[in-house]
């Protein structure tokens, strides 16, 4: 009997299994170093142009069915090497050319919030005007009802100010700007929304997960100098919207690695170790919360 060719949803629902066993396995080797400190270390030697992860590469078998990818093995290392909470590992996959091609600018500035906020954002607007939206969108009794979560560092002073005049309470991230958009985007995070300037890849792997979890995003060029305003040319100031900068068919694992409000740390104990992921995808239309037992042996279940 011939075996049965399968069917596209099969060929997802196995993708997703293989993206969460990348994460996890991240996960569990980066867990290992939690708050040791080991923030210091410097490649000095190695294969001239190895670059397994880099961009372009090429991984994989030739006769398996074919992916791009966005790859972050651990956002916040170093959260990881000071022990503290909020580093995750992250993984997307696209079909091939799925990725927008965008001007070669480091940084974007960006707006996020969940599934209420559909539709309501404008990164054109006010930052207050669309924090009263948001608020609207998920029948808060105003402003002050609200979350945003912001990166700490000294080009977000200014509108951590602004924020703040607005009423609404902030939470400031040391690291983990992929984190902090899927805290936005996720409900009963506790977190309502994301605002700042942060990288374009980052940005990019944070719309894939939110366009999966049905949230909303707004992102414009941020360019640091001439150059990059040159590079960008007729692009800068032009709003993005998820749909821009996301394919419609995105699946994304996300595991925790030293845990927070998003999802639990990985947990080692006498036989094994526990890990808990998050496994996305916008062609199924799902969102598996997974913990997965790993046996000392390797087995997992």
């Amino acid at each position: 009997m011939q075996d049965q060719p399968r069917s596209y949803i099969d060929v997802r629902r196995e993708l997703a299994l293989e993206l969460v066993h990348a994460t996890e396995a991240a996960a569990l080797a980066a867990a290992r170093l939690l708050g040791r400190g080991d923030e210091g270390g410097r490649v000095v030697l190695g294969p001239r142009g190895d670059r397994i992860l880099s961009h372009g590469a090429t991984v994989g078998r030739p006769e398996d069915p074919h992916w791009d990818l966005g790859v972050y093995p651990v956002e916040g290392a170093s959260l990881v090497g000071k022990g503290l909470p909020g580093a995750i590992s992250v993984l997307v996959a696209v079909e091939p050319g799925g990725f927008p091609v965008l001007p070669a600018v480091w940084y974007v500035e960006k707006i996020v919030a969940g599934p209420a906020a559909r539709g309501a954002l404008d990164l054109d607007d006010p930052l207050a005007d669309n924090l009263r939206r948001i608020a609207f969108s998920r029948d808060a009794r105003g402003v002050s009802d609200l979350t945003v979560a912001i990166l700490d560092r000294p080009r977000h002073h200014g509108l951590i100010e602004e924020v703040r005049d607005t009423g609404a309470r902030i939470l400031l991230l040391e690291e983990g700007e992929i984190a902090g958009a899927l805290l936005a985007a996720t409900r009963g995070t506790g977190v309502d929304a994301m605002v700042g300037i942060g990288g374009l890849q980052e940005t990019l792997m944070a719309a894939c997960a939110v366009r999966c979890l049905g949230g909303e995003l707004q992102a414009r060029l941020w360019p640091r100098n001439e150059e990059e305003r040159l590079l960008a040319g007729d692009q800068v100031g032009k709003v993005y919207t998820v749909a821009d900068l996301s394919p419609d068919q995105v699946d994304c694992s996300v595991t925790g690695v030293s845990g927070g409000q998003l999802l639990r740390p990985v947990w080692y104990g006498s036989q094994g170790a526990e890990t808990e992921s998050l496994v996305m995808s916008s062609r199924l239309r799902t969102v598996r919360r997974i913990q997965t037992w790993h046996h000392a042996t390797g087995k997992s279940r």
